[in-house]
């Protein structure tokens, strides 16, 4: 019996979505052997000099350790604001670009994307507030590492997550289907898969519970071992043509 490589390639994405799902039940193995949630305050003052202290003042994080982290943090950190948003106008602009573009303003610059169109969120309608992505998750999920490094010593791996998946946005996203949970972005230390298997892990955890928008990886010991950790990938997004995990099926 001979499979496609898309047919090989799914299955690995569910498998891994699956392990990310008995992780976030309490029953992990290998890499999510261990998950804990952290509640961390967000707001408009935070920047990751203080969540990298209010990590290393958890006192829970080793070397080799992990940490999933919703995309809504780190545009608020960012401060990647829209306004125009509201309740009544927030399911339009998410199904319609151009009707998007033409009542939503970026703060910052710029114009409103496909990509910030599926990540747009409401965080206070009452000012017509809302976020976008970041501009480069990557870069993100390594900054957020290396100021941990700093006044730590200890390396971790980050990844950036967003509760949109699919067959449809997770290709618009990251260039494949994903499942429950989108790995928009990650440190280098992971590749596609295992950012997939944190990224489910992460949301099945914070469905559990409100406010604790961190999640805690503590490998088993082996798979702490891992070359570059904390290093960037890539500019932008995670992309599974630029990934090993796809592309060995290419090669296959």
């Amino acid at each position: 019996m001979k499979f496609s490589q898309e047919t090989l390639f799914l299955a690995e994405i569910y498998n891994y979505s699956c392990k990310g799902i008995i992780a976030g039940l309490g029953k992990g193995e290998g890499i999510t052997k261990k998950i804990k949630l952290l509640s961390y305050k967000i707001d408009e003052n935070s920047d990751y000099k203080g969540l990298a202290k209010f990590l290393l003042a958890s006192n829970l994080l080793d070397d080799g350790d992990i940490i999933a982290l919703p995309s809504k943090v780190i545009s608020i950190i960012e401060k990647r604001f829209v306004n125009g948003v509201t309740v009544e106008n927030y399911k339009k602009c998410i199904t319609d670009l151009d009707y998007a573009r033409k009542n939503l303003k970026v703060m910052n610059g710029g114009e409103i994307s496909r990509r910030d169109q599926i990540g747009l969120d409401k965080i206070n309608p009452e000012k017509k507030l809302g976020v976008i992505y970041p501009k480069n998750p990557n870069l993100s999920a390594h900054q957020i590492s290396k100021e941990f490094e700093k006044i730590s010593g200890d390396k971790i791996d980050v990844v950036i997550t967003d509760s949109d998946s699919g067959a449809i946005k997770g290709v618009d996203l990251i260039g494949c289907p994903t499942v429950i949970n989108t790995p928009i972005a990650s440190t280098k230390g992971l590749g596609l898969f295992y950012a997939m298997r944190i990224a489910v892990a992460a949301e099945i955890s914070w469905n559990n519970l409100d406010y604790c928008p961190i999640l805690l990886v503590k490998p088993y010991e082996a798979s702490r071992i891992r070359e570059s950790i904390g290093e960037i990938k890539y500019n932008g997004f995670l992309d599974a043509n630029r990934e090993n995990d796809y592309l060995k099926f290419l090669d296959s």
